[in-house]
């Protein structure tokens, strides 16, 4: 009976290291395909020095970099991360505002991307670990589930056109509850009370927000709806074909942004993009905005990594979420967004859902863990 308990804890985990993938989904939320979010965020967690540079490696840090540090070079993670965080949302809104060309942009972000991962990739760098030879044979596994990751990206950057940082915030953690009933009626999976209490809690403020929208655009909200279905579908892709790769995290998100080179191409032929780059010529300060915008989520990848090294999961969720309101109070700032009194509850009231539902999940995923660590000692 010991093998068939321990098959269905570790389905269970599986379960919830994906659900926890949707409070660190911040490689979706800002369009940014930069961001080192083939990293397992779930994989970091643990207090104090839970990690070490094992667990670095297996986050895409380089074992160089994964040095113990003091707690307060430690706490210097909180604001490089939001810094990142809060940086990589506004560019990329600045982006969509005044350059409405998403698969341009997005496959300059993913060209940068690769550099900057090659460059901290040197072993005089050593911010991340390429340490396994790149082969043709590891390219492959990841060439389907990367077209609909293209698409789910350049969508992000699309909704962004048109809808302010606080309804993409809304659609996103959306995005949980739609990926959760899914669950419930196709793969009967069983939810407890409090998480179906959570999702309520999240799907009623949603509800209100988009009920009391002020700014509501039929156009951002059918891409807002576009995008969260590709980004569920994603998750169910991702669950399918899943890619057991030799390769390090870091080398796997290098694979997967150059495969969404020739994707990214093929959808700026398709939407008519191909003029956009003779006006970037003109404009230089894209260039820039690009450039920094793929360099925060780089950087995102690698606070997200060492904030799981350092700090409890529920730290991490709590700052992942202080970084989405500050997203969504500088974005009324600098977009001149304009939200109600209701559209405030309805928001905070949906991000409260969600966190909720993310700390009882991770408290399942613990008591897994420790059923399946009982089991293994009898």
């Amino acid at each position: 009976m010991a093998p068939d308990r321990s098959s269905a804890d570790q389905e269970q985990q599986q379960r919830l290291l994906r659900n926890d993938k949707f409070m660190e989904n911040e490689t979706d939320s800002s369009g940014g395909a930069s961001s080192l979010d083939k990293m397992e965020n779930g994989n970091g967690g643990g207090g104090g020095d839970g990690g070490n540079s094992k667990t670095a490696q297996m986050m895409g840090v380089s074992a160089s970099s994964a040095k113990k540090e003091t707690p307060l070079t430690a706490a210097m993670w909180f604001p490089f991360y939001l810094t990142c965080s809060v940086g990589m949302v506004l560019l990329n809104k600045t982006l969509s505002v005044n350059f409405p060309n998403p698969n341009t942009v997005l496959g300059l972000q993913n060209g940068a991307s690769v550099v900057y991962l090659y460059l901290g990739g040197l072993p005089s760098v050593g911010l991340f670990d390429l340490t396994v030879p790149f082969r043709p044979s590891q390219f492959k596994p990841f060439l389907y589930p990367t077209i609909n990751w293209v698409i789910m990206l350049a969508l992000s950057l699309k909704m962004l056109q048109y809808n302010s940082v606080a309804t993409m915030t809304m659609f996103k953690t959306l995005g949980t509850l739609l990926t959760c009933t899914i669950e419930i009626i196709y793969f009967k999976v069983s939810y407890s009370s409090k998480a179906k209490a959570s999702l309520g809690l999240l799907a009623v403020g949603s509800a209100v927000y988009a009920g009391t929208d002020v700014g509501f655009s039929p156009v951002g909200y059918f891409f807002a709806t576009l995008q969260i279905s590709s980004w569920v579908l994603q998750t169910f892709i991702e669950k399918v074909a899943t890619v057991d790769s030799e390769q390090t995290k870091a080398g796997v998100a290098v694979i997967r942004n150059l495969l969404s080179l020739p994707v990214v191409c093929a959808l700026i032929t398709v939407s008519g993009e191909v003029g956009a780059m003779s006006e970037l010529l003109k404009r230089q300060e894209i260039w820039g905005q690009v450039a920094l915008s793929s360099l925060f989520g780089c950087g995102l990848g690698l606070g997200t990594s060492a904030l799981y090294k350092y700090f409890a999961p529920t730290t991490v969720v709590v700052c992942n979420n202080v970084g989405k309101c500050i997203s969504i109070i500088l974005g009324c700032i600098l977009f001149k967004d304009t939200l109600s009194a209701l559209q405030v509850v309805g928001l905070g009231t949906s991000l409260a859902g969600s966190f909720f539902y993310g700390q009882e999940e991770k408290k399942r995923l613990e008591d897994s863990k420790r059923s399946t660590t009982g089991s293994h000692s009898k």
